[in-house]
């Protein structure tokens, strides 16, 4: 028994179990970024989302250096403010298209009077999300037939 070849199949075999049999949806990261704060410092950042969805904002305080207090974030359009403001943490909005803007700030505390921020903001489009296809006998003899291909020694020809 070729233990290569048997080897071969458990490993492909692990590998088609472990792949998702759930939907896919697109979701795109708009902005992620760690700044550094001096004193009391706030951004904007201009996004621009082609189709409804939702954005989801993640503030976090990194410790290093010193402690930032205050770290609060919301979301405006040329209509107003969407949603609530928001503290340290992830809040989700819903959003049509356009564009938002992205406003955080926030004051730091401490002798060095500098921190450090992480802002993270995510689109997850309101679009039907598209099933995988569930061809896993099509994967796994094209990979098949690929090892197979491989491993094929050459035939001597005859009569030269």
């Amino acid at each position: 028994m070729n233990w290569k070849a048997l080897l071969g199949a458990v490993v492909l075999t692990t590998c088609a179990a472990a792949l998702p049999l759930a939907d896919v949806r697109a979701d795109s990261v708009l902005y992620d970024s760690a700044s550094f704060i001096e004193g009391q410092q706030s951004f904007v950042q201009q996004l621009n989302i082609s189709t409804p969805g939702t954005l989801t904002v993640t503030l976090s305080s990194i410790p290093w250096l010193d402690i930032i207090s205050d770290l609060t974030g919301f979301l405006t359009t040329a209509s107003g403010v969407v949603g609530s403001t928001m503290v340290n943490g992830s809040e989700t909005f819903s959003v049509g298209s356009g564009t938002i803007y992205a406003h955080w700030f926030g004051e730091t505390q401490g002798p060095n009077n500098l921190g450090v921020l992480g802002v993270k903001i995510v689109f997850t489009p309101n679009a039907t999300p598209v099933p995988l296809p569930v061809s896993w006998v099509l994967l796994l003899s094209g990979l098949g037939v690929l090892f197979g291909w491989q491993r094929r020694e050459a035939q001597p020809i005859a009569g030269v």
